[in-house]
């Protein structure tokens, strides 16, 4: 994509956008997941969230720029050496798992909006995918820069719409303040694990990466104070809230939610190319990527969420937390090497 150095800034900024902000932030389910239950404390969590993000956004930048490095794969082989390859099937399962889900969201949207119980929804979004992905990063650009506008600016008319001064009360919780810290860490950490290998693929500055936190937290506390004024329990809870701005609103948003299932597809899968096939470009792998995405996708929605994304946030878990260990060794290194330089 030409341009500018602002034009090339607002690319990579919509570009990591895109790899953290997917369906959970337009359902709304998973911010009722991590942060709704702890009430009056949730805004601990979206701190917790936004530190972690900081933090990691500015090490990794840090750690770059000291080593030279400049694709995901010099960086993880720098970083976990031997264990490069068992990290990156850990990451690959993870990415795969994800990208099943969104295809059995797909599905799952079709079937609850139109009672028609089809597959050619998952179909076509796999087909999509993969003809983005193996166009290379600047196809995959040039859709996240025509998604993520919309998906924000949708996002953030629902949750003013149904927003009032009458009905929003976080209330108290008596929840601990440590377990809505724990669980605000936990989201920063399962959301910036798809982010990972995205930024060595942008040039985004600190500032850039400070405005992508503050978007989302903005998001997080919007959809927080939604689900305050509405306290029930749905596989897609914002969805259901946007027949209360109206039913052509309605209809957008079930647009809306296709484009964030698809915008997290392609990511992932963009992912899983870029860790297999390092610095080539291959048709192959995209293929056989989407393909066994598309196989797992059979096991259903529910069953993904409630089963296999368990197992992927744990594995996001495992590896966020070990990264967080080897750069803080490979830090203490760097400042060792210098004082005897």
């Amino acid at each position: 994509m030409k341009g500018g150095k602002i034009w090339s800034t607002v690319v990579d900024y919509f570009l990591i956008l895109s790899a953290i902000i997917g369906v959970g932030f337009a359902s709304g389910k998973e911010i009722y997941v991590f942060f709704f239950q702890f009430k009056n404390m949730s805004l601990i969590g979206v701190i917790a969230f936004s530190l972690v993000f900081i933090y990691l956004f500015f090490i990794i930048d840090y750690i770059k720029y000291k080593l030279n490095i400049g694709s995901y794969n010099q960086f993880n082989a720098i970083i976990f050496k031997k264990l490069c390859g068992l990290t990156n099937v850990i990451l690959i399962i993870n990415f795969i798992i994800t990208s099943a889900g969104m295809l059995a969201g797909a599905d799952y949207l079709f079937i609850t909006f139109f009672n028609v119980g089809f597959r050619l929804p998952s179909i076509v979004l796999c087909l999509l995918a993969y003809i983005i992905v193996t166009g290379g990063i600047d196809r995959v650009k040039w859709i996240s820069n025509l998604i993520i506008p919309i998906l924000i600016s949708v996002i953030v008319i629902n949750s003013l719409t149904n927003i009032t001064p009458q009905n929003v009360n976080l209330g108290i919780t008596t929840k601990s303040c440590v377990l809505a810290l724990v669980y605000g860490l936990l989201f920063g950490i399962n959301n910036f694990v798809a982010g990972l290998p995205v930024m060595f693929e942008s040039k985004l500055k600190a500032k850039g990466k400070l405005f992508v936190t503050l978007t989302v937290a903005l998001i997080i506390i919007l959809n927080i104070l939604v689900l305050a004024s509405n306290t029930f329990v749905s596989d897609m809870p914002m969805f259901e809230l946007s027949k209360n701005v109206s039913m052509s609103f309605y209809y957008i948003y079930f647009i809306t939610l296709i484009l964030a299932l698809f915008c997290t597809l392609l990511i992932c899968n963009y992912n899983v190319n870029k860790i297999i096939c390092k610095d080539k470009k291959s048709k192959f792998v995209p293929l056989i990527t989407i393909l066994s995405c598309f196989a797992l996708s059979n096991l259903g929605y529910n069953f993904i969420v409630k089963y296999l994304y368990v197992v992927s946030g744990i594995f996001s878990s495992i590896y966020i937390l070990s990264l967080i260990i080897l750069i803080f060794i490979k830090l203490i290194k760097l400042k060792k090497q210098q004082k005897n330089k």
